[in-house]
């Protein structure tokens, strides 16, 4: 009797251990629709090369970041399909050159000798809990690659409502946050200089 009393007390307490499936991981990607304006000569003429954007602490994680009360945290089992950094490179890379903002434009990986080069960091990309807002913070830089000359130097930022707190919808506002900065850096890469 005491053997089986002592079994089944052990059966019920790993049992108790052992709680509810943890969810499956879910993976988010950032897909800007095509650019509003399509140059009809390129601003920047010959190969525009954009590198990959930097990225510091949580926001270089590929765990979808939050904020609460000042403090930053990330998602447990919700992941971008790649690093932030490296995912806003690629994206930004097939904006700019849907919109003919160069004749080429390039990542590093092709080894292509560039006319300009496009440097960035990723300062905030993340969802703000409990005001049902994301916040993304781009810095953005084009440099000639030849004479080190100064294109463009600005920091974008975009705060986009979110139907819900969601995870699925902080992503939803993080690709809306991030194509409208695209949309504005290349509207001022288009502008005429004066």
């Amino acid at each position: 009797m005491r053997k089986t009393l002592s079994a089944a007390l052990l059966i019920l307490a790993l049992a108790a251990c052992a709680g509810p499936a943890a969810p499956p991981d879910a993976f988010y990607r950032i897909e800007p629709g095509a650019p509003a304006q399509r140059l009809s000569k390129p601003a920047l003429p010959g190969v525009l090369e954009v590198n990959r954007l930097a990225a510091d602490g949580v926001v270089a994680e590929r765990a979808l970041a939050f904020a609460r009360d000042g403090v930053l945290a990330h998602y447990k089992y919700d992941f971008w399909s790649e690093p932030p950094g490296m995912l806003l490179q690629d994206r930004l890379a097939h904006y700019l050159a849907e919109a003919g903002l160069a004749d080429r434009v390039v990542t590093p990986d092709l080894r292509i000798l560039s006319d300009w080069v496009l440097r960035g960091k990723v300062r905030r990309f993340e969802q703000i809990a409990g005001r049902s807002e994301v916040a993304v913070e781009l810095e953005l830089s084009v440099v000639g690659a030849r004479d080190g000359r100064l294109v463009l130097l600005r920091t974008y930022e975009a705060r986009v409502p979110t139907p819900s707190e969601r995870v699925e919808d902080a992503a939803r506002a993080m690709e809306k946050g991030a194509t409208e900065i695209f949309a504005r850096f290349l509207a001022d890469l288009a502008r005429p200089a004066k």
